[in-house]
């Protein structure tokens, strides 16, 4: 147990401590007066500072204020406006108060004077000066209003002035003269800071002083005395053992230790001798024991080998290594028949290949019957060898066999001059037998997972989904199929995943959770002996439709699981969709203008009616019998379509005149506006004119059907990857994004009102597809809910690289050169489009004054070529003029395209750039807007 020492006098502890606090007081006292000291110089200089700063503040405030009362007053001499004189009299107001504030300060005399000077302007002004100027004002007498202003008053603010000027230098001399204050005083503190840092160090090195005289030095002699003692030498610790403090009792106990073990030393050396003596000993037995210890650890881990592996190469190498480690073979090789497996010591790969392949039958049906045998050569000494006399080399042969005695492994080994004992035979043979029980383990292993394997092969090749579980619910196999459906791939290797696991991917993945549930843990918990089913869906992207079915499997009259088959049944579910889709279609569109037909036919023959009536019917008559040939041929068309028998008359079309085609086709539509963008520099392409134009047709018909309120359609043409790509968007319904995947889908129509009412088969946008995947290109469809749709598709260009004709011009590689063309000439328009665009324009083509007009406002352009002769409503001079009397619209360039001669008052009064008299070259027209173009950017660089 640990004794505590007894007090004493000159105790260390006591005399570093006492030191240690006087120091340290010192220190503290020292840091407390300089941080006082710190803190009342900087409060000083503060007190300093802000009082500068307020007198310039009152200053600068009786400045503001005294040219207030000055420039209000002079306003309202000038404009006699009364909110002039208000604020004069608010600047009076304010210019007392800083006087006020002023006269509370330290002031020098010449502020003392000036500041009476001040207060007796103040006085005079108000109730003399003022009134007069105010009287003289009213009175229109300007004459003594100058002479007012000329008297003495200008001399005052002239001095105030002055003042405040010479005030304000003064005030920053003062300012720079307290911040040189500071840094001054900075210096200082930091100067004291260095000199506290080196009393710190002083004190710092008195104590390492005493450290170093009283601990360490003591403890370096009896550091030295140790040494000397160990080698066997005495030495005299002198003054050391008379210190009063700790270090003098450790000197005292370390010299009567030095003492008894002096005596004791031949006691000891003595009975060292005897413990050497016993130590050799027990090295020996140690040694023998390691050895059989690393054998017996060779040993068990050759008996875990051939328990648990069922790896035939890993067991074969093992014991190989085993038998070397023991039997120190010189040479060695350990052959699996089975699979031509082996393993070798000392011999090249080339030599165990033939020593194998060469292995004597008459050697193998030897070992079957003797299980082993030794063959003894006799070596003759050759010059290259190390040994110079005979000596004998034995070669063993020993089997491994099945429980049918037939040959499973051999091993053949060399000894060279070292013979087999029976002992090592006897061990040898034993070890071979539970080898041979290992091996039999692993080929009936081998032999169960080949059909394991072969069954799974078999399961993952079927179609239907297969899942079996055990009674409680944990899935114990599983196919790749039902991994696909259910999107379960992690699980597919895994053993006995958890009932609660996938219940709840089922419950997050289908759309019938709670049901599906149900019939799961009712066909689990349940025994029966029919056939259960149940039918679930999956949303994803393409909906899931799955048939399960379920039934108990049993083992010796005994439930020990459930299988589940899942059968994916969406084909089948679409094509009875498609059936009710397509009888309910075909029923509502045949029987829609059947009736109409029916119905005015029957009146027609029934009753008497007028010309003009008739007339009328039988033109509904015939819509109606057009709409039922057009649903006809669609249906035609679709199952031509599918079948491979529709014939495509391919040939190089140019897919901006077919567009510039289109949109002619539907310029009298009343509410809806049909144009084109044209961005599109490549147009060829190689196609079916009248298949694309059924495409143009169908897409641009759904974008007025669902536009019930109208609104623009917009057809835009552009370059993208080698393609020609052409958008037409709508300002309609627009389409819910979960219901844009299923459009294309035959007599596929979304559920609501509001497409209810409009009608319409469904097939339109499948044939569309159709025809544009026969033409190499895609379609596909972008869209949001009450704002509209833009549906898309593109056609491979017949010439794959993008040449450019442009010439060199600054802004060919520029985009956004939008020109708006207002022409109802289609060959002209196509022909203006094809110049603009390779020059790098982007053309908008518009035929309608009024829409051209909406466009002008909406979208940046750097020109409107426009055609005089546009229609009965409104000609090209009204939208001109409509274009220059707006102001977003009023600076564009404009350039008329036009067969009537040139009127000069009206280019000059609408400031027309250029008129272009058809006919005319198109280079024409584009080198009047590269000149616009080049004017607008030097105007620019000027500005």
């Amino acid at each position: 147990m640990h004794k505590n020492f007894p007090l004493l006098e000159k105790n260390i502890r006591n005399q570093f401590l006492k030191m240690l606090i006087s120091l340290t007081i010192i220190f503290i006292v020292i840091v407390i007066i300089f941080i006082l000291y710190i803190k009342s110089t900087n409060q000083s200089l503060k007190e300093e500072r802000e009082s500068v700063s307020g007198k310039a503040q009152i200053v600068d405030g009786l400045s503001e204020a005294f040219n207030g009362i000055i420039f209000r007053a002079r306003g309202y001499y000038a404009f006699q406006d009364k909110h002039e004189l208000e604020l004069l009299h608010e600047n009076l107001a304010e210019f007392e108060k800083y006087l006020n504030q002023f006269a509370e300060l330290q002031l020098t005399d010449e502020e003392k004077a000036l500041y009476n000077d001040l207060v007796e302007f103040n006085k005079n002004y108000k109730s003399v000066i003022l009134p007069q100027a105010l009287s003289y004002v009213d009175a229109n007498d300007y004459e003594a209003l100058r002479k007012l202003s000329s008297s003495g008053t200008n001399d005052l603010v002239n001095n105030f002035v002055n003042y405040t000027k010479m005030y304000e230098k003064k005030t920053e001399v003062d300012l720079n003269e307290l911040f040189s204050r500071t840094i001054e005083k900075a210096q200082q503190f930091t100067l004291i800071s260095l000199l506290l840092g080196a009393l710190i160090l002083l004190f710092v090195a008195i104590i390492m002083r005493r450290v170093l005289f009283n601990v360490i030095k003591p403890i370096e002699q009896l550091t030295t005395a140790t040494n000397e003692i160990a080698s066997g030498r005495f030495i005299e610790l002198g003054g050391l053992v008379q210190k009063e403090d700790e270090l003098g009792i450790l000197a005292n106990s370390f010299y009567k230790m030095t003492l008894s073990i002096q005596e004791k030393e031949e006691v000891l050396t003595t009975q060292n001798e005897e413990l050497l003596a016993q130590q050799d000993e027990l090295q020996g037995n140690q040694l023998q024991l390691q050895q059989s210890l690393d054998h017996l650890q060779k040993y068990n881990q050759l008996n875990h080998v051939l328990t648990f592996t069922l790896d035939k190469k890993q067991l074969l190498k093992n014991l190989h290594d085993y038998l070397n480690d023991i039997y120190m073979f010189d040479t060695s090789v350990l052959y699996l028949l089975e699979g031509n497996i082996y393993v070798s010591k000392g011999l090249t790969e080339q030599t165990t290949e033939q020593l194998v392949g060469n292995l004597n039958r008459d050697k193998q049906v030897r070992l079957e019957e003797e299980k082993f045998f030794i063959i003894t050569r006799e070596i003759a000494p050759n010059n290259q060898d190390i040994a110079q006399d005979y000596y004998h080399c034995y070669d063993l042969y020993s089997s491994i066999l099945n429980s049918d005695g037939h040959l499973v492994a051999i091993l053949m080994a060399t000894r060279e001059g070292n013979h087999f004992t029976k002992q090592e035979i006897d061990e040898l043979n034993g070890l071979m037998n539970r080898v041979s029980i290992a091996f039999e383990r692993i080929f009936m292993y081998e032999e169960v997972e080949r059909s394991r394997q072969l069954n799974q092969n078999i399961i993952d090749t079927v179609n239907e989904g297969i899942q079996l579980v055990s009674i409680t619910g944990d899935v114990l196999l599983i196919n790749k199929a039902l991994s696909r459906i259910i999107r379960f791939e992690n699980i597919i290797n895994k053993d006995n995943v958890s009932l609660n696991i996938w219940l709840e991917h089922f419950q997050n993945l289908c759309d019938q959770p709670e049901e599906l549930l149900t019939f799961f843990n009712e066909a689990i918990i349940e025994d029966f002996l029919d056939t259960r089913t149940f039918r679930y869906s999956i949303s994803h992207n393409t909906p899931i439709f799955v048939e399960v079915y379920a039934t108990s499997v049993y083992e010796g009259g005994v439930k020990m699981g459930t299988m589940f088959v899942h059968r994916d049944i969406t084909r089948e579910y679409e094509i009875d969709q498609m059936k009710s889709e397509l009888v309910s279609t075909v029923s509502h569109e045949l029987r829609t203008p059947l009736s109409s037909v029916l119905g005015f036919t029957e009146l027609l023959l029934t009753k008497e009616v007028k010309p003009e009536r008739q007339k009328r019917y039988i033109e509904t008559i015939h819509k109606e019998a057009v709409r039922l040939t057009n649903l006809i041929n669609d249906f035609l068309d679709l199952q031509r379509m599918e079948s491979g028998r529709q014939q495509y008359n391919m040939q190089q079309l140019s897919i901006d005149e077919l567009s510039i085609e289109i949109v002619n086709r539907f310029r009298h539509e009343q509410k809806h506006h049909v144009h084109l963008i044209d961005k599109a520099k490549q147009v060829n392409v190689n196609g079916d004119q009248e298949r694309l134009i059924q495409v143009f047709i169908n897409l641009i018909g759904n974008a007025i059907k669902f536009s019930p309120s109208g609104g623009d359609v917009m057809i835009t043409l552009e370059n993208r990857n080698n393609m020609v790509q052409v958008s037409i968007e709508d300002q309609g319904i627009g389409i819910p994004k979960h219901e844009i995947s299923k459009l294309f889908q035959k007599f596929k129509r979304i559920d609501n009102t509001t497409r209810r009412k409009i009608g319409g088969t469904g097939l339109g946008l499948s044939i569309s597809r159709e025809i544009i995947k026969k033409h190499g290109g895609d379609i596909w469809i972008e869209s949001e809910e009450g704002k509209g749709t833009t549906v898309s598709f593109n056609l491979p260009l017949i010439q794959r690289q993008f040449e450019s004709n442009l010439e060199d011009n600054e802004f060919n590689n520029q985009t956004g050169l939008n020109v708006l063309i207002i022409e109802d000439d289609l060959s002209l328009a196509l022909l203006l489009s094809e110049e603009l665009k390779s020059r790098g324009f982007t053309v908008i083509y518009h035929d309608n004054p009024k829409r051209a007009y909406e466009e002008a406002l909406q979208t940046p352009l750097v020109g409107i070529v426009i055609d005089l002769m546009l229609g009965d409503e409104k000609n090209g001079w009204d939208l001109i003029r409509q274009l220059r009397d707006t102001e977003e619209t009023c600076n564009i360039p404009i350039l008329i395209s036009s067969a009537l001669d040139e009127s000069k008052e009206d280019v000059a009064r609408y400031k027309i750039e250029k008129y272009l008299t058809k006919p005319y070259p198109p280079e024409e027209l584009t080198k009047a807007l590269l000149s616009i173009l080049s004017k607008a950017s030097i105007d620019k660089g000027k500005m």
